[in-house]
């Protein structure tokens, strides 16, 4: 993992440092950047039935948030940090331009993939069931 902060420094992303206990992005906003754990962990969490429902973590090295780059939509969960993180900042246009470079064999699979996650985490959310 250690080579993840090594290629960011040389490419230029963005970091970020988010104190423990606080939210990096919140389920219905609107996402205009993923990130990259370097240090820490984030949960990852989705209101069902009112309530706040874990969905999983995200240790050192892992992505989130891509999910509203490649469907252009809202955030279909939370991300809160556990502890302190720190994160690399991959914005819509950097998505963009790694996705136009991409095989379309690849790029298409990756659009039906994610549709189909999204459809699964909304349907099960819509019926109460906790998604984890």
């Amino acid at each position: 993992m250690e080579n993840i902060d090594k290629k960011a420094r040389s490419s230029g992303l963005e970091t970020r440092e988010i104190q423990a206990g606080r939210y990096i992005f919140r389920e219905g906003e609107s996402g205009d950047l993923a990130f990259i754990v370097t240090e820490g962990v984030v949960e990852i969490t989705r209101k069902v039935n009112g309530e706040e429902v874990v969905l999983g973590e995200v240790p050192k090295g892992g992505l989130f948030g891509e999910m509203a780059l490649l469907n252009d939509k809202p955030r279909m969960a939370s991300a809160y940090a556990q502890d302190e993180v720190k994160l690399l900042v991959i914005s819509r246009a950097q998505m963009a331009k790694k996705m136009s470079v991409a095989d379309p064999f690849h790029r298409a699979l990756i659009e039906v993939l994610s549709n189909h996650v999204r459809s699964v985490v909304d349907k099960l959310g819509d019926e109460g069931v906790p998604v984890s």
